[in-house]
């Protein structure tokens, strides 16, 4: 048998259901982790995926990376574990299983050349229609200067069973492939829960948060302003400023390099203030075919892990006004 049927043969959810208790809400079941102790319902199954991911402790996977973190144990004692489950007692081969001929001969290969496609599987478009628009939850951000008009706009929903504040984050042709995630839970950190997560596992990040939904603007001014995070491309947008995306982590990977260089306009990194974008390679990259500009606070107007818009408009007006020219 492969590795990749024994995993296949069995239903994630039955499996972990040994270890917590389960609540359904439109295909997704949410219950307490079993990785780690916590109050809050934050593990996740999704049973068309076969997947689980869990918010708590960032681990996600398949049935057979949960035995692994469950058990704390390597990768030959889980599968031993699932054999045992499953009643499995034949040899359970590993996903293309090579000859050692072939092994040896590939390490004296001349390397070939390939392009990694990144595997995205979109979600359907009414998606977020399976959350909530509860006006006393989006209150939060509203009181943190996001207008509602513009939680409209990146449709901005309420999940009850994480206690999250959602919205989908949406590949260049506006596909939604990933759901970003804020806790309102206030004693998130005591309780060791991350600020902002994201419902899938991301494998490769091939997008750009905020292109799709300003790619007019974007290119009616010839310039994207790249922050790290969604909520600043909402900030901006409810400041009027339209041309702005972001990279959802603190470091420009190749995909959204080739991204940009496609574009073609003017980028303005606007990435916290602790980022040091000239140690970046794949900025470096991007200066061979667009314009590269960077906010740089010179005068110490922000805080050592802020975001160039969270001391308010007239504070990004400076930085933003005073941007420097990468050459």
């Amino acid at each position: 048998m492969e590795l990749s049927e024994l995993i296949e043969s069995v239903d994630i959810l039955e499996y972990i259901s040994q270890y917590t208790e389960f609540t359904e809400k439109n295909g997704e079941y949410w219950g307490l982790s079993p990785l780690k102790e916590e109050k809050t319902p934050s593990f996740s199954i999704r049973k068309e995926e076969n997947n689980f991911y869990d918010f708590s402790s960032g681990v996600g996977g398949n049935v057979l990376t949960f035995i692994r973190y469950y058990n704390k144990c390597g990768y030959q004692k889980a599968i031993e574990i699932l054999k045992e489950y499953v009643g499995c007692d034949g040899d359970v081969a590993p996903p293309h299983k090579k000859l050692a001929a072939t092994e040896v001969a590939k390490r004296f290969a001349k390397p070939k050349k390939t392009n990694k496609i990144s595997k995205v599987t979109a979600l359907p478009d009414d998606y977020m229609e399976r959350y909530e628009k509860r006006q006393d939850k989006l209150a939060v951000w509203r009181a943190e200067g996001i207008s509602e008009a513009s939680m409209n706009k990146f449709q901005v929903y309420y999940d009850s069973f994480s206690n999250r504040l959602v919205y989908p984050i949406r590949s260049p042709d506006g596909k939604i492939i990933n759901v970003g995630g804020r806790t309102l839970d206030k004693a998130w950190k005591e309780k060791g829960l991350r600020k902002y997560t994201y419902f899938k596992p991301w494998g490769e990040l091939n997008t750009l948060y905020g292109l799709y939904e300003n790619r007019e603007e974007i290119q009616n001014r010839h310039e994207i302003i790249l922050f790290e995070g969604a909520k600043s491309v909402m900030l901006a947008d409810t400041w009027g400023i339209h041309n702005t995306g972001a990279i959802l982590t603190s470091h420009l990977n190749p995909n959204q390099m080739k991204i940009l260089a496609q574009l073609g306009c003017r980028v303005v990194f606007a990435l916290d203030k602790e980022v040091c974008i000239r140690d970046d390679h794949n900025i470096k990259r991007l200066k061979q075919f667009v314009k590269v500009e960077y906010i740089w606070d010179r005068d110490n107007l922000l805080d050592a892990k802020d975001a160039p818009v969270d001391k308010g408009l007239e504070t990004w007006k400076k930085l933003y006004e005073g941007r420097l020219s990468w050459r």
